[in-house]
């Protein structure tokens, strides 16, 4: 059986809050868009049912994380963003699925307001430890995991260092084999700019024109708000990258260490990756035991930023069955 699905995807464009807008340039304070983005955020968060919250664990790190509201009744779900992202990522994706899961989101360290340390490792087998803590902080023994791009790859280390605890593995647009396109491989070799490391708002443009096939639609002021967030973390954004392309477990294709991981994973791609290329599906495919994939076309890199809703339809089957 062939175990790769291909999916044409209706596109359905990003529905801003425009109420929240209005609502802050009424009240007629300094920083009005400020005052919108993070009322529109927050409204997000609502309507996904998370809410926000932050946590020390024993290994010095203050995490920044959404989680699920209530208590922790149904399946749990750790939802792992990427490289220079956030939990904001996940938003979409998870009011998808509001009240079918527990969702556990957090800012990785170096990421959004968790711990940002430049002299901090930040390799793949570092970040599932802190993650393995933070969920025995949290009471929580099996969960799924889901990781996209960077986070992937945490998923797969994090696979192989508790595979007791693990119940099922996404990987959405991953690294791990880390077969990046030939495009953003001769601009990181012939450039001195990453277009994943933005410095300004306006870089910022330019890493959702690599990041997304199709941005869904934001007012220039909320990419300019973001922009900035980006901007002020770039040294220890920078710092991340240059750890990453040593890591061992970002170039684990062909060592055979993904032979014994046994773990139900589900592999879902973007057809139109600028970063990294729908070839990773199949070299995935060869190299895990029990994975199955969805293409999905005319998407990149974030499929659950770009398409929540098809991709939410994916993983809401797939963890059911794993469950069973």
């Amino acid at each position: 059986m062939d175990r790769v699905l291909h999916m044409a995807l209706p596109y359905r464009p990003f529905l801003l809050l425009l109420t929240t807008i209005f609502l802050a340039l009424l009240a007629g304070c300094d920083n009005a868009a400020q005052r919108a983005y993070d009322m529109g955020l927050n409204l997000e968060k609502s309507r996904a049912g998370l809410i926000g919250t932050q946590l020390d664990t024993p290994d010095d790190i203050r995490w920044n994380l959404l989680t699920s509201e209530g208590e922790i009744d149904k399946p749990v779900v750790l939802l792992i963003h990427g490289f220079g992202a956030d939990a904001s990522n996940w938003l979409r994706f998870a009011g998808e699925l509001e009240g079918e899961f527990y969702f556990v989101v957090p800012d990785l360290p170096g990421h959004g307001n968790t711990t940002r340390d430049p002299t901090l490792n930040y390799r793949m087998a570092a970040q599932s430890r802190r993650l393995l803590t933070l969920m025995d902080q949290l009471g929580i023994d099996k969960f799924h995991v889901a990781g996209n791009s960077m986070g992937g790859a945490i998923s797969l280390s994090l696979t192989r260092q508790a595979p007791e605890r693990i119940i099922s593995m996404g990987l959405i647009d991953s690294a791990g084999l880390t077969r990046q396109t030939k495009e953003f491989r001769e601009l990181l070799a012939n450039s001195d700019s990453n277009p994943l490391i933005p410095r300004s708002p306006d870089d910022f443009n330019t890493t959702l024109q690599w990041a997304m096939e199709d941005p869904p639609y934001m007012p220039e002021f909320f990419i300019d708000i973001m922009g900035q967030e980006k901007a002020r973390n770039a040294t220890v954004a920078q710092a991340i990258f240059e750890q990453l392309d040593a890591d061992p477990g970002m170039n684990l294709e062909g060592t055979g260490k993904l032979a014994d991981v046994n773990t139900p994973a589900l592999v879902v791609w973007g057809r139109k990756d600028r970063l990294l290329g729908v070839d990773n599906v199949e070299a995935f495919l060869a190299e895990l035991p029990n994975a199955r994939a969805a293409i999905l076309d005319d998407i990149g890199h974030l499929p659950m930023t770009e398409a929540p809703e098809k991709t939410a339809d994916l993983f809401r089957t797939f963890w059911q069955e794993a469950r069973h």
